[in-house]
């Protein structure tokens, strides 16, 4: 309940700092997920969005403006049986259920009705898995029914198309990328190269390895410009924070994994944990840091989200 609470509240925090901040007439993109004892895996265009694997209740909105594009937008929508503690559970529960909404909402006005762009619901009953989607402005909905996977599996993708407030994302021009070792070595270097820098207190360095993600997030919460990108993403903050510890560079199980329908890429485990972290004793938590990169037309991996 305490780790739900204060997402809770983090949540609300991190809302009211981006109405606070946004240009007046920028729209405000994001999920509302509401699920109960599955696993889920919710992305925006292929573009992770929340992942969660524990068992539990919840009902939260996740902010997703930097994943929408100009044209045709997906939401996708997977559920897996969760975890109890360090155990997977063999059987999911009866009305076991997890619903995404996309919504749309003009935060430059108080009270601003959410718009909803598409919706969908992933069931459980007995060994089937109930799916519902729905394209608001179409009014199209459709209902199916299918048996779960042998692991537990089930996921959904609906769309929609949306015109675009924002420009051509930078990785959008990026290249396709291949599934290899060479492209892991290389994006495992970028990695390292963060860590290097985060061990060395280096802002300014920090804040170049930044520039482009900063510069993106800032157009996508409607903020002023670089420097209010850096503030939204807390640039440096945790590496000159005393009761944060940076932990070695970890590897273990980490491998390629390529998203956003071929053009971004993150090299994580099977937790979705990337290689950098840092330990906060008091109370104990630890600091995930994620990533997610393209790789330019120069072969340069470049941290975009």
């Amino acid at each position: 309940m305490n780790k739900i609470k204060n997402l809770f509240i983090l949540l609300f925090i991190i809302k009211g700092i981006i109405m606070s901040n946004m240009v007046s007439g920028t729209p405000f993109f994001g999920v509302d997920i509401d699920l109960n004892n599955v696993g889920v895996d919710i992305r925006i265009n292929d573009i992770p969005t929340y992942f969660d694997e524990e068992k539990g209740q919840l009902k939260v909105e996740i902010a997703s403006p930097e994943s929408i594009i100009n044209g045709i937008n997906s939401l996708q929508l997977s559920i897996s049986l969760p975890y109890d503690g360090d155990e997977r559970v063999n059987n999911y529960h009866n009305g076991a259920y997890a619903t995404a909404t996309l919504f749309q909402q003009d935060l430059s006005v108080n009270g601003s009705d959410k718009i909803k762009l598409l919706s969908a619901t992933l069931k459980i009953s007995g060994d089937e898995v109930l799916i519902s989607v729905e394209e608001h402005s179409s009014k199209e909905k459709s209902t199916s029914k299918t048996l779960l996977s042998k692991d537990g599996r089930a996921s959904v993708e609906v769309t929609t198309n949306i015109n675009s407030p924002f420009p051509v994302w930078a990785w959008q021009d990026g290249q396709v990328i291949e599934n290899n070792e060479d492209n892991f070595n290389t994006l495992l270097a970028a990695y390292k190269e963060i860590h290097s820098t985060l061990s060395a207190k280096d802002l300014k360095k920090l804040k170049e390895l930044y520039r482009f993600r900063a510069q993106e997030i800032a157009i996508a919460y409607g903020l002023s410009g670089e420097s209010a990108g850096h503030d939204k993403l807390s640039t440096g903050k945790d590496m000159n924070n005393p009761n944060l510890e940076l932990y070695d560079f970890h590897t273990d199980g980490m491998k390629l994994d390529i998203i956003g329908n071929g053009r971004l890429a993150r090299i994580s485990d099977q937790d979705h944990d990337q290689p950098i972290l840092y330990y906060e004793a008091k109370p104990s938590l630890l600091h995930l840091y994620k990533f997610i990169f393209f790789l330019n037309k120069e072969n340069k991996w470049i941290m975009i989200r």
